[in-house]
């Protein structure tokens, strides 16, 4: 499983830093909007529906930055899962204990809490956050194959992609429908979120981004007005695309803001290559706020770990002041700016406290995903570049 003696990742995406700091905000709204009583009206499926994009980009940059760092050089496969491993399976089996807890299994009889902790472990179940975690540990197992394919079609980058934007409109489209044709295509269809091939798109998508990076990067300098402009009209009709199934089609709020649907394919794109924009941009303009946005991404997997605890914590302080039957009863346009406006930074906020602490203790894998910090964030170690994308 060797191809040669690793040798050092290379350097630092600061471009990346700002995307991860941004996905994470979008990830925090989303969850955000979807705890609030007007979860199910239109205006709040409208956002929800925007910000599912979230997921999608996750898997993009953590592609982007695998290729980046190991797509031309030799790894040795055992030390590369090794690593990436640590900072994915420990993370996600402590934190499946702290939701299981949080959720009150802590009552359960042993033999049921063991139960339950063994299906949360083998599903991502505890918490709706953690199927990030089954699906990234997917990525590193098979990233021998990935690499493997976009190096062996490197100079058919566009047909691939186009096969697996076919693949990803055609998968969003069943999913959305409920297609059942039986079998193990029916359990997929019917539960496609902890599965790597129901990413497949976004994954070689990163990927071949990561391949070409420097292209990208000064194509994209280079057309910043055509990006973003592309972005709010797949916004735009990715809004417009959901009212008219919630409105014209009859499909319920929920089922019409979900992220699987291809309208979401194109949106997800739209809105990753607008977040890598925002990245080379601010790289290009010196790194405005540094020492802050390299924190807040340092912490980013800490805080996308913790923030449901947050939220439920919120929440049950917010009940009992009558804030959230407050919420029903004053102008949706008035709650969800609260909620985004206010709400979810706090939330934001809250969880990134404890997680730039934590990132200085022992207990930093463990809770954050990346090993204890012991240089400034300003000036990522190489473990530090080692951890998790997101």
């Amino acid at each position: 499983m060797t191809e040669g003696v690793a040798a050092a990742p290379r350097g630092h995406l600061h471009a990346v830093d700002l995307m991860r700091v941004l996905t994470v905000a979008l990830v925090v709204g989303v969850h955000t909007v979807t705890h609030v009583p007007v979860k199910d009206t239109v205006a709040a499926g409208a956002l929800t529906v925007v910000f599912h994009s979230s997921r999608e980009i996750f898997f993009v940059v953590t592609a982007l930055v695998l290729m980046h760092g190991y797509g031309r050089r030799a790894v040795r496969w055992t030390d590369f899962w090794r690593r990436r491993y640590l900072c994915v399976a420990v993370p996600y089996a402590v934190w499946t204990l702290v939701y299981m807890l949080a959720d009150g299994h802590w009552r359960d009889p042993l033999g049921a809490f063991l139960h339950t902790l063994g299906g949360d472990l083998l599903t991502g179940g505890a918490k709706y956050q953690l199927y990030f975690l089954l699906v990234s540990m997917q990525i590193y197992l098979c990233f021998p194959a990935i690499r493997w394919l976009i190096r062996a079609t490197r100079n058919h980058h566009g047909r691939l992609l186009g096969a697996c934007a076919v693949f990803q409109l055609a998968l969003s489209a069943a999913i959305h429908q409920q297609w059942s044709p039986g079998g193990l295509v029916t359990a997929w269809v019917h539960g496609p979120d902890a599965v790597l091939p129901s990413y497949l798109l976004y994954v070689i998508a990163g990927g071949v981004a990561g391949w070409h990076l420097d292209r990208i990067t000064a194509w994209t300098l280079a057309h910043r007005r055509l990006v973003l402009g592309a972005t709010a009209v797949s916004v735009v009709a990715t809004v417009g695309i959901f009212l008219l199934q919630r409105l014209a089609l009859g499909e319920t709020t929920v089922d019409a803001s979900g992220v699987f649907q291809p309208v979401v394919v194109v949106d997800s794109l739209a809105i990753a290559w607008t977040f890598f924009t925002a990245g080379v941009s601010w790289v290009e303009r010196g790194m405005p706020l540094r020492r802050v946005v390299i924190a807040l991404s340092d912490s980013s997997f800490g805080i996308y770990l913790a923030h449901p605890l947050v939220l439920m914590g919120m929440t049950t302080i917010a009940g009992p002041l009558g804030l959230l039957s407050a919420s029903t009863r004053a102008p949706i346009a008035v709650v969800l700016v609260i909620v985004v406006g206010v709400v979810a930074p706090l939330v934001y906020g809250i969880g990134a406290l404890p997680a730039m602490l934590l990132r200085r203790t022992p207990l930093s894998l463990a809770m954050s995903g990346r090993p204890q910090r012991r240089t400034s964030p300003s000036a990522p170690a190489p473990a530090a570049r080692e951890a998790v994308a997101a």
